[in-house]
């Protein structure tokens, strides 16, 4: 059978879903870390809430907010002509909401070991917010964001639930390697199942030893 679409499509919307994942994680990443604001443990919870909702569930929001009959839906459908239902933009967003809270967290962690006092001196010698944050918090705290960018791809890579709720189980069109092995087991098609097996533990392995690799050398 052929494998190499699965893989290929994978690999793909894992890449993806870590790109898309990161600028979204490294706005509320660094703000959870440097800023209180009011309902600001509301607002934590809600980012978080992929990690600990059935990815069923966040699938099926997904596709309630997005379906062809959403008032979201159609408005995407009629601006921009396409869909993320049943195509392979979906597995792509449904994956980076999953796996967003990952780049989440470890931004934020990044961030918060950045001494706050060499921001305050910058500030002080008359840069910009803005500069600050370009040539200070981030340049020491790329490490973490480059974990966490890993760390979302490999999340991808497995990712299933909500992926098969949004975009569906298509073979040549929305097939990715945890749906290919969920239907080839279901058929009793288990033999030709290891060259997907193989590349999932080999991307996941590869995606969160790089993020394990980078997050460790951001310890002080």
């Amino acid at each position: 059978m052929d494998n190499f679409f699965p893989i290929a499509l994978s690999f793909k919307c894992a890449l993806l879903s870590a790109l898309i994942a990161a600028p979204w994680g490294i706005f509320w990443g660094w703000l959870l870390a440097r800023k209180n604001f009011p309902g600001k443990i509301f607002v934590q919870t809600i980012l978080y809430m992929p990690l600990v909702l059935p990815p069923v569930l966040t699938g099926y929001i997904l596709l309630s907010l997005l379906g062809k009959y959403s008032w979201l839906g159609k408005f995407i459908e009629q601006i921009f002509n396409t869909s993320f239902v049943l195509d392979w933009k979906g597995i792509v967003l449904a994956s980076s909401v999953v796996a967003s809270p990952f780049m989440i967290q470890t931004v934020k962690e990044a961030v918060e070991k950045v001494d706050e006092r060499l921001e305050m001196a910058a500030r002080n010698l008359g840069a910009d917010f803005l500069y600050v944050l370009m040539t200070v918090t981030f340049p020491l705290a790329w490490r973490g964001i480059i974990a966490g960018f890993f760390l979302v791809f490999a999340r991808s890579i497995g990712e299933f639930g909500a992926t098969i709720m949004v975009a569906g189980n298509i073979p040549g069109k929305t097939q990715t390697i945890p749906s290919a092995i969920f239907g080839r087991v279901q058929l009793g098609q288990e033999d030709s199942i290891l060259p997907l097996v193989l590349a999932a533990f080999v991307f996941s392995y590869l995606g969160l030893g790089a993020s394990y690799l980078f997050n460790k050398r951001t310890k002080p």
